[in-house]
Formats: structure tokens, C-alpha cells, sequence
């Protein structure tokens, strides 16, 4: 007796709600009754809610498994367009199951085992393959068209609102989630008001019993919360066609690709964040991380997250050792050595810095800055040029030249609207004046307008020596008494990045730093060594000399 299986798909939800797994299955065994087949409800292999375009089928995958374990003799199937929409795959498995000696039998033609059947069978494969991608393209073009009017053609909205249907004689919309808006509200409050992190965020979310976007109450992930103080339909416009499905080179694996933002499509929606606080978000989180997992040594490294390894590039990692009982904290360099040959053990040859020696030199480097107001008034004077007498006298007389060659533009264009109303000139050669003219005209208001901005950074350079001796004062009774969180902080702040060799050290401030200055003290040096223990210390002579580039880096060099 022949052990007989039945196999039927659908894809999609409309067709779940127009049972047609039912009506397949219906046909299936009113054709096994014809043929007098013994059917076992065992074998009834059905994948609802898969598409053919794939492999990827559970119940197919049972069926492959029952016929290649010798368990089933024919396979039933409604039409090949149910087994596999692709006529690639429709060839495999009709082999596949031919090699297993498993007959595949469609109740809508007779059986594939003549030339010509086999030839219709292929032929319906492809035809059903070249309908699905019409399908797909049509439906493509059909929401980009839609999304262009200005329609939410995705019922998958952001977190704070909710997707309305398609109405008989309404649109569909979409329209804010009163409590989840009010969560969203709450997350940009917490980072950028309270100065939470991420994680402290999420944390705060599931002690609270939030829901989550998925309906989730006992757990809020980190990214998530990342996710929402990122997205720009908060501010009133929700962006579509933002990403692309790419196929790798091999077709094993596709990846989702960020399309230009010019060809993103902006849906209106409702504004739940004003302008100003996600701004305030971006630009915290541009800072990198903040907060993050408690320390166990949280104030051993005055530098966290600034110190880069000059040799590779990467930013080192903050590392304590412990030696008869006493911690030493040091800077590790992970990365490896870019000018060697690429091995298993090509690491970067410089990976760990002391902390004390570079936490050291780089604050008193800070301080020197902060407390001297001759090196600030030099980087400004480098910067903006000398506010001597001599120079003020050639700005006010460039000045008015600009002023008397504009005042005469204006004469002359006067004078040809004259001489084309009295008709000694076209309209044409009026015109064509005319406009050179006005554009000679725009060129000297630009030259005035950057005079004017220059003769106010003089006037603000002439004030700056008194207000930055005053603030110079202030800060330096204040920076002796600051803890070391204070420290952190105040580096963060004023600090680019460190970048650490050898015997080098260069501060990449954020501000301008005069190139004019340099200094010689005894010190202890910048010794490196590739043991991840705490090198020994060792004097060296230190000079610092203060160099101006884009980052304005400050070198300290043995």
C-alpha cells in the first residue's frame, strides 16, 4: 500500500482569511479518495503564512526529512506554484524527490513523468516566478506612489503613535498614542534633563512596569531607548524608503542598507519633541558614552575614554592591576601594529601607558592653560592678527573705500535707468548693465560685511585682555580644591583626545591653544613598555611645546 502525503501553502494573511489551506486540503483528499489512497493525518504537511519564494518552510522541511528517512511513497500537491514559486527551486526538490524514489503528483495536470509534462511543469514554474515579481513591483511602486502624497503606506510606525486603516471614505492616518507618547516625552526628560544614560534609562522604564514597543513590561533594552532618542519623526516628520535590502556577492546573505536622504519620502506626523531638547539629545549622545555599568575603580583614571594609542589609532582602555595589595591603574592599548605583516601575534607595540605619569603631566598642562592668560591672549592674537594703531588705521581707510565704490554702483545704475527712459540706450544693452552692475555691487557688500566682522573680532580682542585675566584668576583659586570626579569632568570638557607614544604625549584641546609658548621643567618621564603590568618609573626631561593645527594639540615630548 502506498503511503501517501499531502503538502499545502499559502503566503499571506488574506489569503489565511479565505481559508484556502482548507479548500487545498479539500481537493487533496477528494483526489486521494478518487485514487483510492490511504491518507494518515501524520503526513498532512502544512506551511500557512510561509512564502514559496523561500526554502525556509518548516512543514516543507518535515517533508523533505519524511522522504529522504523513506518514510512516504507519492506527495500530493495542489499546483507546482504551491511547492515553490521560483522555477529553480521547483526543479531541485522535483529531483530531490525523484532521487529518493518519492513521486510528486499535481491534482491540477497529470504527472511530470513525460517529456512534455515536464517541460509544462517548468514552464508554470517560471510563469508563476515572473507573476510574484510583478506582483512585488507593482506593490513597490504602488506605496512609494502613495507614500509621495503624503500617506503612511506602513502600518509599522514609531514608538508614541498608532497606525489608523483605511476607512470607507478615509485615508489612513496616523495618529498619536497618548500613553506611549507621554513615555517618549519621559525618555528625552530623564537623558537630557536628569543626565540619565541609556542603560540607567531602560532600567528605570522596566522598574516602572513601561511597556515596551513589542507590548513588553518586565524588560527595556539599552538600545531601544537609543532607538527612540534617535529618531527624527518626534520632531514632525516621519521619513519612509530609508533602507534597501542588498544581496551579497556570494547570495547567501543580505544585509539592510541606509538609502540617501534625498530619497527618503517624509510622512507629516504630530511633533512630540520640540526642536531644542532632541537637539540637546544628539548632541549627548555624539559625546559618546555616559554614565554606563558601575566602576569598580571609578576615579583611578582622570583621562576615561580621551587617552588614544598614537600607534594604531584606538582608544585605550582603563585597566587596574594589583600588586601586594595595592591597586595600579594604567592605559592598555588593544589594537595591533598597522606597519606589520598581519598575524596571529602582530599586536601594537606600545600597549599600555602608566596612568599616574600621563594623568599628571596632562592636568598640570590644564592648569598652566587655565591660569595663564598670556597663552589664550597669544592663541587669539595667532588666530585674529594684532589690534596694534597702524593696522586699525588700514581697516577704517579699506573701509571706506568699499563704502564710496558701493555708493557709486548705486549712482550709475541711477544713471542708465536714466538714458534708457530718455531712449539713448536698449532695453537689451540696459539690462546687461544693469546686471554688472548689481553683481559688482553684491561683491563690495560681501567685502564690507567681512570688514565688519573682522573690525568686531579686533574690538572683542582689545576687551579680551582684562576679561580673560579676571576669569584666569577665578579659576585658579578654584582648581585646587576639585576632587577627582571634578577633574574627569573638567578634562571631558575641555580635551579633544590624548594621544600617547613612546615618549610622547600630545593634549588635543577643543580650544585654541598658542603655538608661541614653550616650556622646560624636570619631571618624571613618559616611559611605555609592552608588560600589561605597571611599568617602573624613571626620570626623563619633559618639553612641552604648544603647537596650533586643526585640533590645536599641545605636545609634550622627551
Amino acid at each position: 500500500m502506498l503511503r501517501v502525503a499531502l503538502y499545502a501553502r499559502v503566503s499571506g494573511g488574506y489569503q489565511k482569511k479565505e481559508q484556502t489551506i482548507e479548500s487545498q486540503l479539500a481537493a487533496l483528499k477528494e483526489f486521494a479518495a478518487t485514487e483510492e489512497f490511504q491518507l494518515d493525518a501524520e503526513h498532512f504537511y502544512i506551511d500557512n503564512g510561509y512564502s514559496g519564494y523561500y526554502f525556509d518552510r518548516p512543514a516543507l522541511d518535515r517533508l523533505r526529512d519524511a522522504a529522504r528517512d523513506g518514510v512516504i511513497d507519492v506527495v500530493l500537491v495542489h499546483d507546482p506554484d504551491r511547492l515553490a514559486r521560483r522555477y529553480a527551486y521547483q526543479v531541485l526538490l522535483l529531483e530531490e524527490f525523484q532521487r529518493w524514489g518519492v513521486e510528486v503528483r499535481f491534482i491540477e495536470q497529470p504527472a511530470a513523468d513525460s517529456p512534455d509534462q515536464k517541460l509544462l511543469v517548468q514552464i508554470q514554474g517560471a510563469i508563476a516566478e515572473y507573476e510574484r515579481a510583478r506582483i512585488l513591483e507593482r506593490t513597490r511602486r504602488g506605496r512609494l506612489f502613495w507614500a509621495r502624497q503624503g500617506r503612511p503606506v506602513s502600518s509599522v510606525v514609531p514608538f508614541g503613535y498608532r497606525y489608523i486603516p483605511r476607512g470607507r471614505t478615509e485615508a489612513p492616518r496616523v495618529e498619536v498614542d497618548e500613553s506611549e507618547s507621554e513615555v517618549v516625552v519621559m525618555i528625552f526628560r530623564w537623558y537630557v534633563d536628569e543626565g540619565l544614560n541609556m542603560r540607567q534609562t531602560a532600567l528605570r522604564l522596566t522598574s516602572e512596569g513601561v511597556a515596551t514597543p513589542t507590548g513588553r513590561s518586565d524588560y527595556w533594552d539599552p538600545s531601544t531607548v537609543g532607538f527612540i532618542l534617535q529618531d527624527e519623526a518626534y520632531l514632525g516628520t516621519w521619513y519612509l524608503n530609508k533602507y534597501r535590502v542588498e544581496t551579497e556577492p556570494s547570495g547567501l546573505r543580505k544585509r539592510v542598507v541606509k538609502r540617501p536622504r534625498e530619497q527618503w519620502i517624509p510622512i507629516p506626523v504630530a511633533a512630540l519633541i520640540d526642536a531644542e531638547l532632541f537637539t540637546k539629545a544628539q548632541q549627548i549622545r555624539a559625546q559618546g558614552p555616559r554614565g554606563g555599568y558601575p566602576l569598580r575603580y571609578p576615579h583611578t583614571h582622570l583621562l576615561r575614554r580621551l587617552v588614544v594609542c598614537k600607534a594604531c589609532g584606538r582608544k585605550m582602555t582603563c585597566l587596574n592591576s594589583k600588586s601586594k595589595g595595592h591597586v595600579h591603574p594604567y592605559y592598555w592599548c588593544r589594537g595591533k601594529d598597522p606597519h606589520r605583516l598581519t598575524g596571529k601575534h602582530s599586536y601594537c607595540p606600545h600597549p599600555t601607558a602608566p596612568t599616574d605619569r600621563v594623568d599628571e603631566l596632562v592636568w598640570a598642562d590644564v592648569v598652566a592653560m587655565l591660569t595663564d592668560p598670556q597663552l589664550v591672549l597669544e592663541a587669539w592674537r595667532e588666530q585674529y592678527g594684532h589690534d596694534d594703531a597702524q593696522y586699525a588705521e588700514v581697516i577704517d581707510e579699506e573701509s571706506r573705500r568699499l563704502k564710496r565704490q558701493l555708493s557709486d554702483v548705486k549712482k550709475q545704475r541711477e544713471r542708465i535707468l536714466i538714458a534708457y527712459e530718455q531712449g539713448a540706450i536698449e532695453l537689451d544693452e540696459m539690462m546687461c548693465r544693469r546686471d554688472t552692475l548689481d553683481s559688482k555691487a553684491v561683491s563690495v557688500q560681501e567685502q564690507l560685511t567681512r570688514l565688519k566682522k573682522h573690525t568686531e573680532q579686533k574690538i572683542a580682542l582689545a576687551n579680551l585682555d582684562k576679561n580673560i585675566t579676571e576669569v584666569c584668576q577665578s579659576l585658579g583659586s578654584k582648581l585646587t580644591t576639585l576632587n577627582k570626579r571634578q577633574k574627569m569632568e573638567l578634562c571631558g570638557k575641555l580635551i579633544e583626545k590624548v594621544e600617547v607614544d613612546d615618549h610622547d604625549l600630545d593634549i588635543h584641546y577643543r580650544f585654541p591653544v598658542s603655538s608661541s609658548c614653550n616650556r622646560a621643567r624636570e619631571g618624571a618621564g613618559l616611559f611605555m613598555q609592552t608588560s600589561p603590568f605597571l611599568p617602573l618609573p624613571g626620570p626623563d626631561l619633559v618639553t612641552r611645546s604648544i603647537s596650533k593645527d586643526r585640533l590645536q594639540s599641545n605636545k609634550l615630548k622627551s
